[in-house]
């Protein structure tokens, strides 16, 4: 099997409406050595379709290209599992397939990983909106450790597709999500891919073009219900990492912090439900009042209620909360 310097993947689901634009942007790179991996997840629509008539206009990445059929749906996070298995690049490139980036991109991320001896290379991403482009950058924190939690906390964005990776990263065994954690599959890999990296590096500049306006994907239509269980999970499979790596102890206050917080944030967010927090009022329930006074009002009386199972009383704060929050648009 031949291997390449970088290896492209590309999972496909209900995206015919983007997939040209996308795959241009991946065929017309100006980096040779790229190898193309698309995961046809079964989509419902002519994405597939779209996509060969691409390929047809580039000869010379033809024979480069790989489209990998799954049998059933099998979701997010076995479908990039797919693409890795079928993958053979030193470094893995993750798009998604709504998005796109500019036509030098690998060119630029691969040569810094090279001049820099980086297992990991970010880059800056423009998010795209329907009626406006937002330029997001990516920072890096000081330590890998202090990266780590930064993303738990969500003060750095969790996502694969700003990130050329490694390849031997993906082999380790703490890191690959599980098949079936569609759900912040993101969250669940990157921080330890992150955590168990020798150097990570940042390109400054904006070389990927987030679709902010796809809503046919695989989470648009996921309850909050099902996306509170991920996250419960996810944060359990944390622990279990942190005290495979001998750091559960030296973290563990740090980490209750954000699991409070992120509960919190889940109750409290405008689709959340007196059922969803109902079902949930046990998480993280062992400590969070440890943190009772690091929270502002609404969120302490949110904790308050929830902690002593007044989901009624909940109810009427979290509604409170979203109408004081709700901007005013004069037309």
């Amino acid at each position: 099997m031949n291997k390449h310097k970088v290896s492209i993947l590309v999972p496909i689901y209900n995206v015919s409406e983007y997939i040209e634009r996308c795959a241009h942007s991946l065929f017309q790179q100006t980096f040779d050595d790229i190898e193309y991996v698309f995961v046809n997840d079964c989509t419902q629509d002519d994405s597939v379709e779209k996509l060969q008539k691409v390929i047809e206009q580039y000869p010379n990445r033809k024979s480069f290209v790989k489209i990998i059929h799954h049998e059933k749906n099998c979701g997010l996070a076995t479908t990039r599992n797919t693409a890795i298995d079928n993958s053979t690049g030193q470094y893995i490139q993750v798009v998604d397939s709504d998005d796109w980036i500019e036509l030098d991109m690998i060119e630029k991320m691969y040569k810094t990983s090279i001049k820099k001896s980086a297992d990991i290379v970010v880059c800056d991403v423009l998010l795209e909106q329907e009626n406006k482009t937002i330029m997001l950058p990516s920072l890096i924190s000081h330590t890998k450790e202090e990266h780590f939690f930064d993303m738990l906390a969500k003060k750095i964005p969790i996502v694969h597709w700003n990130k050329l990776i490694k390849r031997e990263l993906y082999e380790l065994s703490d890191c690959r999500v599980p098949d079936g954690f569609d759900c912040g599959e993101d969250c669940y890999v990157i921080p330890r891919i992150f955590l168990m990296a020798n150097k990570i590096v940042r390109v400054n500049e904006t070389l990927y073009h987030y679709n902010k306006y796809n809503y046919s994907g695989y989470l648009s239509m996921m309850p909050i219900i099902v996306r509170t269980k991920f996250r419960y999970v996810l944060f359990q499979s944390i622990d279990d990492f942190l005290k495979k790596q001998k750091l559960y102890d030296r973290y563990i206050k740090k980490l209750e912090y954000i699991k409070v917080a992120d509960k919190l944030e889940m109750f409290i967010e405008p689709n959340s439900t007196y059922k969803m927090r109902k079902q949930f009022a046990f998480m993280f329930k062992e400590f969070e009042m440890n943190y009772f006074n690091s929270f502002r009002l609404g969120e302490k009386l949110m904790l308050f209620f929830t902690h002593y199972h007044f989901f009624l009383c909940a109810h009427i704060i979290q509604k409170l909360i979203v109408f004081k929050n709700r901007k005013i648009e004069y037309k």
